[in-house]
């Protein structure tokens, strides 16, 4: 989870991709995609107000879940690799086979190291068995 220092230099970093030296905006992008990478985050996780993205204000503060009973699913476009990850395993609609499948992306999610592949894979799974409610 990201926290408060963290989300502070993102907006640093950020700030930088409007400079006019190239050389500042490639840093800027590859140190903004090295910790969105970090925290399981995507580029278009950026666009999403600074109030629905979950906050530490220490990593080692834990976060509050609030439970009032059966919710609606979070949508893909806000869906963090973590949630589709945990929701998948969760479902009674995923197949065993695809179930071992996903569960070696549980270090990789843990440690920020989400490549394209498996984001692109959760996110397809994700649409059809949470999203959809289709048996997979």
């Amino acid at each position: 989870m990201m926290t408060d220092a963290d989300y502070k230099r993102l907006l640093k970093l950020v700030k930088l991709l409007g400079s006019t030296n190239d050389g500042e905006v490639i840093n800027a992008v590859t140190a903004v995609s090295r910790m969105l990478n970090q925290h399981g985050l995507a580029w278009d996780d950026l666009i999403l107000p600074r109030k629905l993205l979950p906050v530490r204000a220490r990593a080692v503060e834990p976060m509050v879940a609030v439970s009032s009973g059966p919710q609606e699913p979070i949508p893909l476009s806000q869906a963090t690799p973590q949630i589709m990850y945990d929701a998948l395993l969760d479902s009674p609609n995923l197949s065993p086979s695809i179930r071992r499948d996903i569960l070696g992306y549980r270090n990789a999610i843990a440690d920020g190291r989400v490549s394209a592949e498996m984001r692109a894979d959760l996110r397809s799974l994700y649409h059809h068995v949470i999203l959809q409610g289709r048996h997979v």
